[in-house]
């Protein structure tokens, strides 16, 4: 079993208030209104384009802390902490210079076409629904294989384009990082030992049919989403997910203690082991099983004795969360928007 390391860059925190408005207008340095401006909640479907006047308005029902994005071709990209500091946004765009990178290819023993495949395997992933995205610009990776650290490297110069039509949506994924580590100096699938990607996302609709909504509640139930509404609220069950050290079941209450602040739930990790590599440099790492409805099992590790999970059951710290096993194979291709909420069960 490999881990897989996920990293989605914010922690997304939701209150329960009223409808909830992002306002402002965009325009360049020199004072002209920029139309057409990409703005948007990170990593969910809420997002528009400025009009004529370069403005714009986001209206949701939930207060969510994540960033804002606003992106337009030609500009500097803005990302905007906290988008309800402010009733209204004034921001301006700095022209992007071009920087034009040169692309030095170089012998790692290995072709685009080998390197490729590995990385939709990591990045989108190898089950149904990883199998059915579909990259909709694939020259616009650059893929290196690092022979001296066994790793393979991607990135991107602009966003990934994504068509998933088996939970129909389209994902426009900003990748700010992406590694494969290999046990050796290989690029086949059994020599992964971990992998981790890094970036911002936006969830468009397409084609929504009974099929894909059904689809996207299946891909719902069994995901880390659920896992952490599950910690939070106490709901481990046989028909859902048990909690297992080693090889026994045990009382989640015995090893996490969940403080509920104003709609955002603070966990704290008990029983854990704290490995002391110097004076200086102590590492925090708790393990523990976990099986699904009597079927599916994961492994998750914490390196983190203390992060933050919101009602949708999404949670800060996420590159200190590491999953193995059915987890850790759910990749993009399982992503949900950070707003989504099931209908049933």
């Amino acid at each position: 079993m490999y881990l897989n390391k996920i990293a989605l860059l914010v922690l997304l925190v939701s209150f329960n208030l009223f409808s909830q408005n992002i306002m402002g207008k965009v325009t360049s340095i020199e004072g002209k209104a920029l139309s057409g401006a990409s703005v948007y909640l990170d990593g969910t479907t809420m997002g528009t384009s400025t009009n004529q006047e370069g403005e714009f308005s986001i209206s949701s029902s939930t207060k969510f802390n994540t960033f804002l994005i606003i992106r337009l071709m030609g500009y500097q990209d803005v990302v905007i902490a906290n988008p309800y500091e402010k009733t209204y946004w004034n921001i301006v765009l700095q022209v992007k210079e071009n920087e034009i990178e040169q692309v030095v290819v170089s012998d790692d023993g290995f072709t685009r076409k080998q390197k490729m495949q590995l990385f939709k395997e990591q990045f989108l992933g190898i089950n149904k629904e990883g199998r059915a995205c579909k990259i909709l610009n694939e020259d616009a990776i650059i893929l290196e294989f690092d022979k001296k650290n066994n790793r393979l490297i991607a990135k991107s110069y602009e966003p990934i384009s994504i068509q998933n039509d088996k939970l129909g949506y389209k994902i426009e994924f900003d990748l700010y990082d992406f590694y494969v580590q290999m046990n050796s100096r290989s690029i086949k699938s059994t020599d992964v030992l971990q992998s981790m990607f890094l970036g911002t996302s936006q969830f468009t609709d397409i084609a929504i049919n009974q099929k894909q909504i059904q689809n996207r509640e299946q891909v719902y139930f069994g995901s880390s989403m659920e896992l952490f509404k599950t910690l939070i609220h106490n709901s481990w069950s046989v028909k859902s997910f048990v909690l297992y050290e080693g090889s026994f079941a045990v009382n989640a209450n015995e090893f996490f203690t969940i403080l509920n602040e104003n709609g955002m739930f603070k966990v704290r990790v008990k029983g854990s082991s704290v490995i002391v590599k110097n004076a200086q440099d102590k590492i925090f790492r708790a393990s523990f099983n976990l099986l699904y409805n009597k079927s599916r099992k994961s492994k998750i590790e914490f390196n983190t004795g203390e992060f933050f999970v919101d009602e949708f059951g999404n949670t800060s710290h996420r590159d200190q969360i590491i999953f193995g096993g059915d987890l850790g194979a759910q990749k993009v291709g399982n992503l949900l928007p950070l707003n989504f909420e099931p209908q049933k069960k």
